[in-house]
């Protein structure tokens, strides 16, 4: 189990505590026992002292009668000695006086040991004994009374300590529930104090742990002027710069990642064992669109492998400069990808890879249409300028003296004049509304009455050719609209032309009003040689032509279809093509009855 700081101090604390007592009792202990010791030996040998100036003369004169005296003067000396027992001895070590019986006596009367052989020869000895079987613990003191020089007998005493080790006992007892309690009150003591410390830092603790879960307004309450209150105190100034800082951080990530949520570029970037670790949401429909979903962690090798091969991607990230490439994707519709490869850095070292997808479809076709609507004017051009130049040439050259050939040389240069100032006049149509400068007249029309108009403007071109003309609609419908007149009426004559160029002769063209709820709708079908249907997409784009060859003879410019779609869709309209097998085409735009006109600022949004 983990031992925190409080408890650590604390702990620290009572130990060196507990040493010093225990230091002090030892010594205190060992002190008073000495002490105690001392005494009793001191009292004893007194004692024996006294005793043997007494004995003295009963001992020199040897009476018959001494055995007796001495006797009632050790009961005497014992009387206040109740723990001591007391041994006379002559000058011959033979026992005078003392107990009846005990470990002493032995045969003759004489008394055989070290100490009391060692006073007999005038040392005096004193000694402690520990009795083996009881465990009890005596002073021993062998006092030699001396005349003068010689040694004329011995005082043997032999008192019990047990009374000192007793009080030793209690004092020892006395000392331990003191220790007791003054470590008690030191442990107490000693939590308090080190809760000054630790409280503060508890509080740092969970308001840290606060902040690491997100709660950066965190602030403590500094209570103290010590280095508690300024690590307090740094701790409020470090939530407050760290608070700020998250703050203009996660500002600038949310401003990267709807910049990168909402780039319509693919952003895909590869860490340095070339694993995904970012994607956008325009990467990822790429990448699904492509066949190679991409997520976090997964392999960026086998996801760009669509793209690139896997030695390519090796030798871009071992080259650390930027790279671009452009992969074609011959899918329906064709897609083209520019893809840039960037290493980006971290402290000097190599981090990984950034790859920017970018889809570049649009601008290739853009460029391909530039180039085709380009080269499209110029033949247009080229031709009837071609015819102009050579008959004028040949008019120059004398052919206007003949008035059948000056005649018919005359209408052909009216014709491809003609010819010319309509497409001329077209791509200034188209180009006026591409930019919104065409001015609408809005007036209420029935559309019968622009069917109608615009059938008797063909008709006579129709029964030129056997052409049968036949329009079907509702007697009593409600066929009014909010519309341009002029302008609708020109998609219906490009319509009913194209009808017209397209139709053999004999060939019949019909045109059908649908009025509905909110709208009205006008199909022109025709039974010509009609469009394959992987054409129908491209029929409204600007000069295409499904027969090249035979819409130039025919005097078609490829203009006339998307002319009439850009109308249409200025009224807020629809218009489509359907092929209809074996019969012919069938050309169809609705137009709503609000009476809807797109504006500028609309097609823009749109």
């Amino acid at each position: 189990m983990r031992l925190r700081m409080q408890g650590k101090v604390v702990l620290l604390y009572s130990l060196l505590i507990l040493f010093a007592m225990q230091l002090s009792g030892v010594y205190l202990v060992n002190s008073l026992e000495n002490y105690y010791l001392r005494n009793f030996a001191d009292s004893q040998e007194a004692q024996a002292e006294l005793m043997g100036n007494f004995l003295r003369r009963y001992l020199v004169e040897e009476e018959q009668q001494q055995g007796e005296h001495i006797a009632s003067l050790i009961a005497e000396f014992s009387s206040g000695m109740s723990e001591t027992e007391t041994l006379v001895l002559d000058r011959h070590g033979r026992l005078l006086a003392g107990p009846e019986r005990g470990p002493h006596f032995v045969e003759g009367g004489r008394v055989v040991q070290d100490d009391i052989l060692m006073a007999l020869a005038g040392s005096q000895v004193e000694n402690i004994r520990v009795d083996p079987e009881t465990g009890m613990r005596s002073y021993y003191l062998a006092y030699p009374v001396k005349n003068a020089s010689s040694v004329v007998g011995v005082v043997f005493l032999r008192g019990s300590l047990e009374h000192i080790y007793h009080t030793l006992e209690e004092i020892k007892f006395i000392l331990i529930t003191g220790w007791g309690i003054v470590l008690g009150i030191a442990i107490v003591i000693g939590f308090l104090i080190t809760r000054t410390i630790t409280a503060p830092i508890k509080e740092v603790t969970s308001r840290a742990a606060a902040m690491a879960g997100g709660g950066f307004s965190q602030a403590i309450e500094v209570k103290s002027d010590d280095e508690i209150g300024d690590l307090g105190e740094m701790f409020n100034y470090l939530a407050a710069r760290l608070h700020d800082t998250l703050e203009e951080i996660s500002a600038e990530k949310t401003k990267v990642e709807a910049i990168l949520n909402y780039m319509t570029d693919g952003i895909l970037a590869l860490n340095k064992r070339q694993e995904i670790i970012h994607v956008n949401p325009a990467a990822r429909k790429i990448m699904q669109w492509a066949g190679s979903p991409a997520d976090f962690g997964v392999s960026g090798k086998s996801v760009l492998s669509v793209f690139i091969e896997p030695d390519e991607l090796e030798e871009i990230l071992r080259r650390s400069t930027p790279y671009t490439k452009e992969v074609h994707f011959d899918t329906s519709p064709e897609r083209v990808f520019q893809l840039h490869f960037a290493p980006f850095k971290e402290s000097g070292e190599e981090q990984g890879l950034l790859v920017v997808i970018h889809d570049v479809t649009s601008e290739r076709i853009y460029v391909r249409m530039q180039q085709e609507f380009v080269a499209n004017v110029s033949h247009e051009l080229k031709t009837p300028l071609t015819t102009l130049k050579n008959y004028v040439e040949t008019l120059l050259g004398g052919a206007q003296q003949d008035p059948d050939v000056r005649g018919r040389f005359l209408r052909v240069l009216e014709k491809e004049t003609d010819r010319m100032v309509k497409m001329v006049r077209d791509l200034l149509l188209l180009s006026q509304m591409d930019y919104q400068e065409t001015r609408w007249s809005k007036e209420e029309v029935d559309m019968m009455l622009v069917v109608r108009e615009s059938m008797e403007q063909v008709e006579l071109e129709a029964a030129a050719r056997q052409i049968e003309l036949e329009a079907v609609y509702p007697k009593d419908a409600d066929c009014h609209l909010l519309l341009d007149r002029d302008g609708i009426r020109q998609v219906m004559l490009n319509l009913l032309e194209n009808a017209l160029k397209f139709t053999p002769d004999g060939g019949q063209i019909e045109v059908r009003v649908v009025p509905e709820k909110d709208r009205v709708c006008v199909s022109i079908s025709d039974t010509g040689v009609g469009i394959p249907e992987e054409e129908i997409d491209r029929v409204f784009e600007r000069f295409y032509r499904v027969d090249k060859t035979r819409s130039r003879e025919s005097g078609g410019s490829g203009l006339g279809l998307p002319i009439a779609r850009q109308i249409i869709e200025a009224h807020g309209g629809t218009i489509g093509m359907e092929p209809e097998p074996e019969r012919g085409t069938s050309v169809t735009f609705c137009l709503p009855r609000t009476g809807h006109f797109e504006t500028g600022q609309e097609r823009a949004e749109g």
